[in-house]
């Protein structure tokens, strides 16, 4: 089963539009990015919901940004697969829990 929902544009993430209609389709790589660039807050319906991404630019210790990541995806019901972390790269293979 995947997450359905409204898509958003990849580049400019405005809401997708196909044939003048609303795009609805798969969103769960979207749902993750979104979590990865949001900041606690910026997600009304879930205000402690976010990584902030942009805060560990150029930080040498990476473990706070790991421990982040795992905390906010199980919080949005994303179970991680696999996580890899490195100064220049994050890699993420993730799948909301109720999908097999």
């Amino acid at each position: 089963m995947t997450m359905i929902g409204i898509q958003l544009d990849d580049t400019t993430h405005d809401i997708r539009m196909r044939n003048n209609r609303i795009a609805i389709g798969d969103t769960d790589e979207q749902n993750q990015y979104l979590i990865l660039a949001c900041h606690p807050g910026e997600i009304k319906e879930h205000p402690t919901l976010g990584v902030g991404i942009g805060d560990y630019t150029n930080d040498n210790d990476l473990t706070a940004l790991r421990h982040s990541v795992r905390v906010n995806f199980d919080a949005d019901g994303l179970e991680l697969d696999s996580l890899t972390v490195n100064q220049s790269t994050i890699d993420i293979k993730a799948h909301y829990k109720n999908q097999i």
